[in-house]
């Protein structure tokens, strides 16, 4: 696995001790780049660059070709001005030591140099709270853990005071924890901070005095100075996070129930290390309200600072500069009361986990304010935010998930015999018999058939004949990382001679298998291909046909281009695209119907009036829809449909009631040929004006939810037609 750099660096041989020849790659650096003898006669070299890697390979006989060795890197010291770590290399020997070629990279001390290192792991089991995260903070940071977290009245109660909106909006839609949207890569969860500590607008700071281990023996004189330089750059343990308006006493009354639950609750949380996961830095700019007080709220302007992939054991190393520009902009962000101003000059650091495929945010860490030149920060990610698919093969089948929906037997989803999908494992969506649309990631493996050098995707209208998927599928390789403009690297479709179905070996489009290969970014591996649905749908379909089933076959190949037995899975899937549509047709009161512009005096204060409208999905995929009315502004009217036969305004999908299709307003009582619907609408306050008001403008809003995923969440809701009349009402002379 390659080993990512940024900056400038000075690499050379500290140590060989192995029989194979060895030798290591630069690549992607503005300058250095080349291939060296991994020999300790080799010349250091200074290589420059945002972007680039470091590839360590051996020769195991003087014919054989040059093989990738194992890469782990060592944390970095501070030691006589040069901040300094190794990165140690083991070839295909019968040893496991690291020692067969040891790199030795430095880079001096500087002010302006920052060097953030630490380990990444990812976890799962009985976690209320993230377990990387110290004394005084409990951090909430997936929606996993949120759902969990409300459940308890002490930590629900501080969450209201904390974040009062976004858990208002989270109870108001329990069932959608990501925002819905087409892509396949939702935004991340902006983490949550309970500050537990005595001081809550400034969380004290504890300064460690330097590990004994970073400062080599060298003279008084110089580690005198050297210790100086690291006391300035104080190692953080407890974060200051304000939250400004929130006292003290607020909080306390929970503190000690919250502490307890995280300590019984740590004992049945485990944790494991995470190699090969791609790692983007950002500088943050906090808000005006942050500034002022205000909770975290991760809304702030970001600066994007660089990437870092883990190593086999989790652990990372990442330079970014602090321009004078940098410089100057940190004084927009200072809280007024906080630590020295000098601290606060220290950029504030958000880490992300990207996606190996589309550069997608799969998990957003919390505010590391005010880091020092030389900063651990250490690493914990909901383990379920990594990788929608399994580890291994499992289930009995090569495909086993679509987006964050598992498709192998026996975990509460399942696939009709259209394709048409019920989910209620709550790792994914919640969705009963809906269909596929947007980019859907496909995840499958073939860990269990070794053999797989490439494979295809061919599609089909059920009983149909087979058509190979030619989307263009790509996917970061570390040692490319930093290449001008990089956008990841082609994984296929690529020609190659293949026999397919048996027969003799012909030019077919096909992809290459890196699930095993630690040279890519190891986030989404087992993904195969990202298919855009609405592709296959207008490839096989007409405008009016339903349902739109399409079946998607994997098939895997060894590198001469032979079909590997037992390699291959086939998957139906329903995918509906087209959009849910519908209208008020008018609005009138008896005869009357004013059209555009329309102003309506009413004989009575509760005068009927009379709705035409149409809701309608045609492959009927709706979830909901419903009609309402607002009045002024933005004052809900709660209205009904009184006059027999009573039409109701809202409707949802009911799978006992509806079956497989739910339409709309044709589900709804007497819809016309067209569709439509009549409902003759009555305030149940029983006047349309409010108190001392004799007129008032109304808006009449018909909206609709589709059943249906790509995965990873569900269809949103949209308004799909406004009506805006205009109410008078003039009360008898008298009255």
């Amino acid at each position: 696995m390659a080993i990512t750099m940024q900056g400038t660096w000075t690499v050379g041989v500290k140590s060989k001790s192995a029989a194979f020849a060895q030798r290591f790659i630069i690549a992607g650096a503005t300058t250095g780049n080349g291939t060296y003898p991994g020999e300790t006669t080799t010349a250091p070299v200074v290589v420059t660059g945002d972007q680039w890697s470091i590839t360590v390979q051996h020769r195991p006989t003087s014919s054989a070709a040059w093989v990738p060795s194992a890469e782990r890197i060592t944390f970095p010291i501070l030691s006589a001005g040069q901040v300094r770590f190794d990165i140690q290399s083991n070839d295909s020997g019968n040893d496991l030591d690291y020692d067969d070629l040891i790199l030795g990279c430095s880079m001096p001390f500087s002010p302006s140099e920052y060097v953030l290192y630490g380990n990444v792991k990812s976890y799962s089991g009985l976690c209320l709270f993230n377990p990387c995260y110290p004394f005084p903070w409990a951090v909430i940071d997936s929606p996993i853990l949120l759902k969990e977290a409300l459940k308890h009245a002490a930590v629900r109660k501080v969450l209201e005071d904390l974040y009062p909106e976004r858990i208002r909006e989270y109870l108001e839609r329990p069932g959608v924890i990501r925002p819905p949207r087409p892509e396949p890569d939702p935004a991340p969860f902006i983490p949550m901070a309970i500050p537990m500590g005595t001081s809550l607008s400034n969380v004290s700071r504890i300064i460690n005095v330097p590990a004994k281990e970073t400062v080599e023996a060298s003279t008084s004189p110089q580690k005198e100075t050297l210790t100086h330089a690291l006391s300035a750059q104080v190692q953080i343990r407890a974060e200051r996070m304000e939250i400004g308006a929130l006292s003290v006493g607020r909080i306390a009354p929970h503190a000690m129930q919250i502490a307890k639950l995280r300590d019984t609750l740590r004992i049945g949380c485990s944790s494991k290390v995470q190699p090969g996961l791609l790692l983007r830095f950002l500088e943050y700019d906090r808000t005006a309200a942050e500034l002022a007080g205000g909770p975290y709220t991760g809304a702030g302007a970001r600066q994007v600072l660089g990437l870092a992939v883990t190593d086999e054991q989790g652990n990372y190393i990442f330079r970014f500069t602090q321009t004078l520009e940098d410089l100057a902009a940190e004084t927009m962000d200072i809280v007024a009361g906080g630590p020295a101003v000098a601290t606060q000059l220290r950029p504030d650091i958000i880490v992300q986990i990207i996606s190996g495929g589309t550069a997608g945010v799969l998990y957003e860490s919390a505010l590391y304010p005010d880091v020092p030149n030389l900063r651990r920060i250490d690493l914990c990610v909901p383990e379920n935010v990594l990788n929608p698919g399994p580890t291994a093969c499992q289930g009995g089948r090569a495909i086993q998930a679509i987006g964050n929906i598992w498709t192998i037997p026996g975990v509460g989803n399942a696939l009709d015999v259209a394709g048409r999908i019920t989910a209620t494992n709550p790792t994914g969506p919640i969705i009963t018999r809906g269909a596929w649309v947007g980019t859907l990631d496909v995840f499958a493996c073939f860990l269990d058939r070794p053999g797989v050098k490439y494979y295809t995707i061919r599609f089909r209208k059920p009983g149909g004949s087979w058509a190979f998927v030619q989307e263009e599928y790509r996917h970061i390789k570390i040692a490319d990382i930093g290449l001008p403009n990089y956008k990841g690297t082609r994984v296929g479709p690529d020609t190659r001679n293949l026999a397919v179905d048996g027969g003799p070996k012909v030019p077919a489009p096909s992809y290459l298998n890196i699930e095993s290969d630690s040279e890519w970014v190891a986030t989404h591996r087992l993904r195969k291909i990202q298919l855009t649905s609405s592709a296959y749908e207008v490839i096989l379909y007409g405008p009016g046909e339903s349902p739109r089933s399409v079946d998607f076959k994997i098939e895997g190949y060894s590198e001469t281009g032979d079909k590997v037995a037992g390699a291959e899975d086939t998957i139906r899937l329903c995918i509906d695209n087209r959009p849910v549509t519908g209208d008020i047709a008018g609005v009138q009161m008896g005869a009357v119907s004013p059209g555009e512009c329309a102003l309506f005096e009413l004989a009575s204060p509760n005068a009927a009036l009379t709705v035409r409208f149409k809701v309608d999905h045609p492959g009927g995929f709706l979830q909901s829809y419903g009609l309402a009315v607002v009045r002024g502004s933005n004052t809900n009217v709660p209205v009904s449909d009184t006059t027999a036969p009573v039409q109701p305004l809202s409707l949802d999908y009911n799978e006992t009631t509806h079956g497989n299709f739910f339409f709309g307003t044709f589900n709804a009582v007497g819809p016309d040929g067209d569709r439509y619907v009549v409902a003759e609408l009555q305030p149940n306050s029983g006047s349309w004006l409010p108190s001392g008001k004799n007129f008032c403008a109304f808006e009449f809003s018909v909206s609709a939810t589709p059943r249906v995923t790509n995965g990873y969440s569900l269809g949103s809701g949209r308004t799909l037609d406004k009506e805006l009349i205009g109410i008078s009402y003039t009360p008898p002379s008298g009255s």
